[in-house]
Parts: C-alpha cells; structure tokens; sequence
C-alpha cells in the first residue's frame, strides 16, 4: 500500500542524511510546504519501504493524470 509522504516525512527523511545536497539548513526545509519539499525531493509516496515519486498519478488513487487534471493538483477528478 502506498502512503502519501507528508512534511513530518521530510523532515524525518533530512535529518537521517538522504539528499543533503539538496539543501544547507533543516530551518529552510520547516518554512516549506509540502508541495515543495516533493518537487525539491523528487519523492511523493512511501511503499513497503522504499520512497517513490508518483507525481503524474492521482495521489489518491494511483491512476494516471489526463494533462488537463493539473488544476486539481495531483488529484483526479473522482478522487
């Protein structure tokens, strides 16, 4: 099953030394959304242990994203 990363996620993720190149101080990664910190880690879900980037999906449902299903970021239009 798949689980959507939240912002305690990240921080989590930081502070154990994954991608430390992507950023200098834990403070910076505090003041950013969520939305941001998937794009700045390339990361969106959590499966049997292993992070995976399912931007493209509904993050709901897992089913591919039509183009025109942007303006409900991220999610399709039954979910």
């Amino acid at each position: 099953m798949y689980t959507l990363l939240n912002k305690k996620d990240f921080l989590h993720i930081a502070n154990k030394g994954f991608r430390t190149d992507l950023y200098k101080d834990i403070n910076q990664l505090k003041k950013m959304k969520v939305s941001d910190l998937r794009k700045l880690f390339n990361l969106t879900h959590l499966k049997d242990g292993q992070y995976k980037n399912m931007s493209g999906f509904c993050f709901k449902c897992l089913t591919p994203l039509k183009p025109d299903y942007i303006k409900f970021e991220n999610y399709c239009l039954d979910c």
